[in-house]
């Protein structure tokens, strides 16, 4: 079986946790870049420094691996992963994260919150109805279900 690999996408507090939780809810593995960026930076800095510029330390972390290499943190997750999980979400990616066609990428747009649109992603539109955004996600997974 091919594996099913998707990512939420968007600006801060749109709604890509909730999302990528409703799929957590129906057999999704949940995954965050974030998490493995958080491991990195607790090597590199004091429990103070990240306290005090944790969003900063972590995007010039997520910028410096994705420079090196794009889709540094992306590959670096993907193989933590463990090879009996054929449905995978991440909830936190970048477009810098996206290479080649790896994941279908979503983006999370909710009007008030979201600053732009993201090319190359279907967009999800997230009213701040939950109940109208679980359907929305329910509907994607037997869309996926169905391929």
């Amino acid at each position: 079986m091919k594996k099913i690999i998707i990512g939420f996408l968007g600006d801060k507090d749109v709604g890509k946790t909730t999302c990528a939780n409703i799929l957590a809810l129906n057999g999704f593995y949940k995954i965050s870049v974030k998490d493995k960026i958080a491991e990195f930076a607790s090597q590199l800095f004091s429990e103070e420094e990240l306290r005090d510029n944790r969003d900063k330390i972590f995007e010039e972390i997520r910028q410096r691996g994705n420079r090196a290499h794009k889709g540094y943190w992306l590959n670096l997750v993907l193989i933590t992963i463990p090879d009996n999980q054929d449905k995978i979400v991440f909830d936190d990616l970048t477009p810098q994260d996206l290479i080649g066609n790896i994941v279908k990428a979503y983006q999370i747009y909710r009007p008030n919150f979201s600053a732009t649109t993201i090319p190359n992603t279907e967009t999800i539109m997230n009213d701040g109805n939950l109940k109208s955004l679980t359907k929305k996600i329910n509907d994607l997974i037997d869309s996926l279900s169905a391929k």
